[in-house]
């Protein structure tokens, strides 16, 4: 079973320039502890679905993940692209997981819209369709964290310098403060 709390639990507060991209680590292995739950829950329908499990998901889902995908956006893969000049290859790998990131909001956002349903008793008009929901959800964020640890995180560690990693730290902290939902603009 999950560590429901775990999912949720981050300590920005003490993120420094050291720690930035043990930080972003920490927060994919977040996202595959979500991942895992998401899983549980699809198993779970139509008749076992724990209601409790479904108000973490929907919250992590609602606020960690747009913070995380903000956090790469806005300062990660710009710093990346600062410090490689002239890689179009990383400039298309930065911009195609970009991508994904609005894809994978979309898809958030109707998985929210199911658990908050499921998380108040009530069953999907689907169940076929709502754990296909589900699943392309959480198989689509391991194979993109995947990606992002196997690839990026190297290349971030390789390349980027201590001001960056200070920058990093300093929207790791502000940002976990004020959590945005997921689908807002940021």
């Amino acid at each position: 079973m999950v560590d429901l709390d775990n999912i949720l639990r981050t300590e920005p507060a003490i993120v420094t320039a050291f720690s930035a991209l043990k930080f972003v680590k920490l927060n994919h292995d977040q996202h595959l502890q979500l991942c895992d739950l998401l899983e549980e829950i699809a198993d779970s329908l139509p008749d076992r679905v724990d209601e409790r499990q479904c108000v973490y998901a929907a919250d992590a889902l609602r606020y960690r993940v747009n913070i995380h995908h903000q956090l790469e956006e806005e300062v990660l893969f710009p710093r990346l692209m600062a410090r490689a000049t002239g890689d179009r290859e990383l400039r298309g790998i930065l911009n195609r997981l970009a991508d994904e990131h609005r894809t994978d909001e979309g898809h958030c956002e109707e998985a929210i819209e199911l658990l908050t349903k499921l998380s108040h008793g009530m069953p999907p008009p689907n169940v076929e369709a709502a754990g296909y929901m589900l699943r392309g959800l959480f198989e689509g964020l391991r194979r993109h964290i995947a990606f992002e640890n196997d690839h990026v995180l190297p290349m971030a560690q390789a390349l980027l310098q201590e001001d960056d990693l200070e920058a990093l730290a300093c929207e790791i902290r502000r940002t976990d403060q004020h959590p945005e939902p997921a689908g807002s603009s940021h």
